[in-house]
């Protein structure tokens, strides 16, 4: 705990870095923004990964979690219609998933939603 002691002094924790447009840091709970890894994320691997497991492993592996869990879910639910709408679902996310990692490994952030070529 970081109380000041009777014989010590008190240095207070260093403030949040500044964000990379160099605006003010997102608040906790504001937009999550994804920004590229090193080594960047093969999009190929990532549309390939989204088509075979149930449409959400490549965004889990790009970071956009709550997409993932919303692709699975629509995945699952989808498996009532003989699996065409899960087929589906695994289609449209390979599509997205390989635009995402395509405008990750050209640099470009993006938003926890964002969907096809479009980036934060």
């Amino acid at each position: 705990m970081d109380t000041p002691s009777g014989s010590g002094s008190y240095t207070p924790p260093p403030p949040p870095p500044p964000s990379p447009d160099g605006g003010t840091p997102a608040a906790p709970g504001g937009p999550v923004i994804i920004y590229p890894q090193q080594p960047p994320k093969d999009p190929v691997l990532i549309a390939v990964l989204n088509l075979i497991v149930a449409g959400c492993l490549g965004y889990f592996m790009m970071g956009q979690k709550m997409k993932g869990i919303v692709a699975v879910i629509a995945w699952v639910l989808g498996l009532a219609t003989c699996g065409i709408v899960s087929g589906l679902v695994s289609i449209v996310a390979a599509i997205d998933g390989y635009l995402q990692a395509q405008n990750l490994k050209n640099g470009l952030p993006l938003g926890e939603w964002t969907f096809f070529d479009k980036h934060a």
